[in-house]
């Protein structure tokens, strides 16, 4: 682990000026263009380039250009073939020389393929266990809920810290007996599978209490929270980290803050009404696979209000979803998004309850399946998105109300998509 990084992040005064993190962020990319750049056989002829101007990049480009764009002289062949093998035989400990190799879960249509360098993995643990772990003086029992383990995720291990890896592709009642026995200080797991978590301790299926809650790999939504939170007596701390690196996470004052401390992100605006936006990413620190002018297919909502923690980070209202998952509906003008949180606040604010619900458009068709819905709900529902359409000044798409959970057409839970064909 990087003990500066971990001190920095844990005890460091922050940045508390937009100049500061400015000038940060200049010399970092001076840095990398001159020690970095040149390395790799695709960035080398673009190192003489103001970073506006280098290649835009996304996750198919990434990949297709992934063996001349890395430092490692890993082929994109090599490298899938280790992320498989481990996928397949739920062994993720093999590297390529010192290199570990993972593979995302594919949620915005390809699967991409990263690396970590050993220096690359103990500064991503000394960031996470810097801000997150409970306490210095006490050896920890961490459980991480995930699709795959990887040797990134075991850097977490030391003598300090017991680190356990529980494999979200075995059934869910099997973890529990072995949850109790760990008896974890940190939980760390992707928002709908803490929701699991928390339901099964609220009805006694296991007795934990940890001192820290991390949501990770999902958008988080304040039901999931609020649920979690009550359960486990304690907050619940987020960790926006996707393939291309962690890009914000919670400050002590319980804010989502990004990570500008060590990336810079820009702002692609999608939506001038509320700020919404992409994340374009320049990490000076991932020197294995370097991640510059790299669009994420996310949705975020700025929040312009300071924090109380001092950090002039940018702080995020909340993670909207996926660009391509967005609700847009017709309004006079044109289409309007219509946020997430507008639709959640809706039903959330109806008589009759639901205990989950999934949204699903699909060719003027707006689905909405309910989950375990009291008396009146499917009235409500309709009702409430009616109402919802008219104080955004759209028109509500065509309705259909069904019962029950939609079929899972992939890994991570998305309550609200956006099906295209």
């Amino acid at each position: 682990m990087s003990l500066g990084a971990f001190a920095r992040t844990r005890y460091g005064a922050g940045w508390r000026t937009r100049a500061a993190i400015e000038a940060h962020q200049r010399a970092g990319f001076a840095r990398f263009r001159a020690k970095v750049m040149p390395r790799s056989p695709f960035y080398a002829a673009h190192a003489d380039r103001p970073l506006q101007d280098l290649p835009p990049m996304n996750k198919a480009r990434l990949m297709q250009s992934f063996s001349r764009i890395n430092t490692c002289g890993i082929a994109y062949d090599e490298a899938l073939h280790v992320a498989l093998k481990a996928e397949r035989s739920r062994d993720f400990s093999p590297t390529i020389g010192e290199v570990s190799v993972g593979l995302s879960t594919g949620t915005s249509g390809q699967r991409g393929l990263f690396l970590a360098t050993p220096q690359e993995r103990r500064l991503w643990a000394a960031i996470l266990m810097g801000r997150f772990w409970p306490n210095l003086m006490q050896r920890q029992r961490v459980a991480f809920f995930m699709r795959a383990d990887n040797a990134l995720y075991r850097t977490l291990s030391n003598p300090l810290v017991r680190f356990e890896f529980f494999d979200m592709l075995s059934p869910f009642e099997a973890h529990l007996p072995r949850l109790n026995d760990l008896a974890p200080t940190v939980v760390i797991a992707p928002a709908s599978l803490m929701r699991h978590l928390a339901q099964a301790q609220t009805e006694g299926r296991i007795g934990i209490a940890p001192h820290k809650i991390i949501s990770v790999a999902e958008t988080l939504c304040p039901d999931d929270k609020a649920l979690a939170e009550a359960a486990f007596g304690c907050r619940l701390d987020e960790v926006y980290q996707a393939t291309e690196g962690v890009l914000a996470f919670t400050c002590p004052a319980g804010s989502l803050h990004l990570n500008e401390g060590w990336l810079q992100i820009d702002r692609d605006v999608i939506d001038p009404g509320t700020g919404a936006f992409c994340p374009i990413i320049h990490d000076f620190t991932r020197e294995s696979l370097p991640i510059l002018n790299y669009r994420l297919n996310d949705v975020l909502l700025p929040e312009p209000a300071p924090c109380a923690c001092g950090s002039a980070c940018v702080r995020i209202a909340r993670i909207e979803g996926r660009e391509d998952d967005m609700l847009w509906w017709q309004g006079v003008n044109g289409r309007k998004m219509v946020p997430a949180e507008a639709v959640r606040s809706a039903i959330a604010a109806m008589r009759a309850s639901v205990r989950d619900y999934s949204i699903i458009e699909k060719q003027g068709v707006l689905t909405v399946w309910l989950d375990h819905p009291t008396e009146g709900a499917t009235a409500e529902v309709a009702h409430a998105l009616q109402m919802l359409a008219q104080r955004l000044e759209v028109s509500l798409p065509v309705l259909d109300i069904r019962v029950g959970c939609p079929p899972r057409t992939e890994f991570k839970h998305r309550r609200i998509r956006v099906e295209r064909q």
